[in-house]
C-alpha cells in the first residue's frame, strides 16, 4: 500500500475550523463582550459624546474639524497622532518601570471587568463564590500602579499626584469594601451571578439605599473624575502622576481612567441594580435581551456621571478626606448594621 500524502494546508484549516466551533463563544466573549472591542468602543464613544456633550452644556462648539460638525472621527485622529508621537522619557529613570506602569493601570480593570456576568450563561471569567472578592482585589490594585507611576517619573508634581492617589483611594476603598459585604450577606453569596439572581424582585438600592448613594460616589472616586479628579488637577498639578508620559503611554494612561470607569459601574449596576435582570424581548432571546439591558442600565449611569463632570466644581484634597472618613465611612458602616438587623429580623 502507498503512502497517503496529507496536505498540510487543508489539516491546518481543518485544525482551524474545529477550533473555532469549540471555542467560538469564548472568543466572541474575549474579542467583542466584554472583551477588547466593548473596552475600546466605549472609550471611543464616551470620548467623543463627553466632549460633544461638555461643549454643548457650556455653549461651545467641540470637535468638528475630523468627520463633520460632528466630530465622529476625531477621536481616531487623536489616537493616530498619540501613536505616531515620540515617547519622551525623564532622566534617571528606570524606563520599563515607568512604562510598564501606565500599561498595567488599564490592564487591571480591564482583567476585573471580565468577572462582571451578562447573562448566566454569557460570564467570561466565572469566579464563583469568589468573583466579588476577586473583583475588588484586581481592580484595588490599578490605583497602586498609579502610585508607582508617579514615582517612577522622577517628577515633583507627578509624586505629589501620587500621593493624593494614594490618600483618595484608602479613603473611598474602605466605604466601597463594606458596601460590597453588605450586599453580599444580604444576597447570601460573595458570588455575583448568585447577587443578580437575588434580585429578581427587588433591587437592593431599595433596601440598601445609603449604600447605593456610598457605592455611587465611590465608583466615581475610582475612575478618578470630576468632581474628584484631584490627582490629575491640570491647575495645581500640570496632570498629577500622568504629566511625564506622553505618546502612546499618556494614551494609556489617559486611557485607565475611562477603564476604570467601565469597570467599576458595571460593578456597581451588578450589585445595586439587578445587573442584568430585565423583562425578556422575544426578538433578542433571553441572554440578548440580558445583555441588553445590561448595556442599557450602563449608558444611563454614565450619562448621569459625565452630567455630574459638567455641573459640579472639583474638590479640595481635605474635603475629598473629610467625605471619605467623615461621612462615607460611617454610612457604609450603618448601612452595614441595617442589612444584618433585617437578615437577624428575617425582613430580607
Amino acid at each position: 500500500m502507498g503512502d497517503i500524502e496529507v496536505n498540510p494546508l487543508l489539516l491546518l484549516w481543518n485544525l482551524l475550523v474545529e477550533f473555532l466551533a469549540v471555542n467560538a463563544k469564548p472568543l466572541i466573549q474575549v474579542l467583542l463582550l466584554p472583551g477588547l472591542a466593548f473596552i475600546l468602543v466605549f472609550a471611543i464613544v464616551v470620548l467623543w459624546f463627553e466632549r460633544k456633550f461638555l461643549a454643548r452644556a457650556m455653549l461651545r462648539v467641540g470637535p468638528y474639524y475630523c468627520g463633520g460638525r460632528s466630530g465622529v472621527l476625531q477621536l481616531i485622529a487623536d489616537f493616530l497622532k498619540l501613536f505616531m508621537k515620540e515617547i519622551i522619557v525623564p532622566d534617571g529613570i528606570d524606563f520599563l518601570f515607568f512604562a510598564a506602569m501606565p500599561v498595567l493601570v488599564s490592564t487591571l480593570p480591564a482583567l476585573a471587568l471580565i468577572l462582571i456576568p451578562f447573562d448566566q450563561n454569557w460570564v467570561l471569567w466565572n469566579m464563583g463564590g469568589i468573583s466579588l472578592p476577586m473583583f475588588f482585589a484586581i481592580a484595588g490594585l490599578a490605583p497602586l500602579m498609579s502610585v508607582f507611576a508617579g514615582w517612577a517619573s522622577n517628577n515633583k508634581y507627578s509624586f505629589i499626584g501620587a500621593f493624593r492617589v494614594a490618600y483618595m483611594y484608602i479613603s473611598a476603598e474602605i466605604p466601597l469594601v463594606i458596601c460590597g459585604a453588605a450586599v453580599a450577606i444580604m444576597a447570601g453569596s460573595f458570588d455575583l451571578l448568585k447577587i443578580v439572581e437575588a434580585q429578581q424582585n427587588m433591587w437592593f438600592a431599595v433596601p440598601q439605599f445609603i449604600g447605593f448613594v456610598i457605592f455611587f460616589l465611590g465608583v466615581i472616586i475610582e475612575a478618578e473624575r470630576t468632581p474628584f479628579d484631584i490627582p490629575v488637577a491640570e491647575v495645581e498639578l500640570v496632570f498629577g502622576w500622568r504629566t511625564e508620559y506622553s505618546g502612546i503611554l499618556w494614551g494609556f494612561a489617559m486611557m485607565s481612567e475611562y477603564v476604570m470607569f467601565q469597570a467599576w459601574t458595571l460593578l456597581f449596576i451588578t450589585l445595586y441594580l439587578g445587573g442584568f435582570n430585565g423583562p425578556i424581548l422575544g426578538f433578542l432571546g433571553v441572554t440578548g435581551s440580558h445583555i441588553m439591558w445590561m448595556l442599557v442600565k450602563f449608558a444611563f449611569f454614565v450619562v448621569i456621571i459625565i452630567l455630574i463632570r459638567t455641573v459640579y466644581p472639583r474638590l479640595r484634597m481635605d474635603q475629598m478626606l473629610k467625605l471619605g472618613w467623615k461621612y462615607m465611612t460611617p454610612l457604609a458602616v450603618l448601612n452595614l448594621v441595617i442589612v444584618l438587623a433585617m437578615k437577624m429580623w428575617g425582613i430580607y
